[in-house]
């Protein structure tokens, strides 16, 4: 059983975060792995900071050198569980690139944000649950804490296994009522 986990199947997804982030911007990507997609959007996308957030000993080794590797300055490892990183009320925009189970750190995701952000939700679904489960999961998460959320995108990423997708949805988090 491998150590790390790297997957080819996101090179789209990597290439696409990058554009999305505006200038300044604080990044907190909750599993941050190896850096696949914390690597593209510092070296890329001009935020301030990316707080790459990584609990695997083996996975945070492999990010450090990539670090190195890429040259990127402007990123902080934080080995440690996320639900323990602190950073509340820290992220313009969240990387949540972990599944199956995503769903269960959406409200530390909510709590990491500023009164508005982004979060880039992954996780799996059965086909016949596209797009009313993902979408009643950032609901929930967004009214638990007092949040309303705007739908700006959902794809598809890959087939992860029979009758099961990868997909993302990039979504917009405003505290208060809309």
């Amino acid at each position: 059983v491998g150590k790390v986990m790297f997957s080819k199947g996101n090179v789209k997804e990597r290439g696409r975060l990058p554009a999305l982030v505006k200038e300044g911007e604080t990044i907190v990507d909750m599993f941050a792995g190896i850096g696949y997609f914390t690597i593209p959007i510092a070296r890329t996308g001009k935020p301030s900071v990316v707080y790459a957030i990584e609990k695997n000993p083996d996975s945070v080794r492999f990010l450090r050198k990539n670090i190195e590797l890429n040259k990127v300055k402007n990123v902080s490892v934080m080995e440690t569980d996320n639900r323990e990183a602190g950073l509340e009320g820290t992220a313009d925009r969240i990387i949540m690139g972990y599944l199956p189970g995503t769903e269960k750190f959406l409200g530390r995701a909510v709590d990491i944000l500023k009164e508005r952000g982004v979060i880039h939700f992954h996780n799996t679904y059965r086909k016949d649950e596209l797009w009313e489960v993902p979408e009643r999961h950032l609901k929930e998460a967004a009214n638990n804490a007092g949040y309303y959320v705007d739908i700006m995108e959902r794809r598809v990423v890959k087939h992860f296994s029979p009758g099961v997708k990868h997909v993302v949805i990039d979504a917009v988090f405003t505290a208060g009522k809309p």
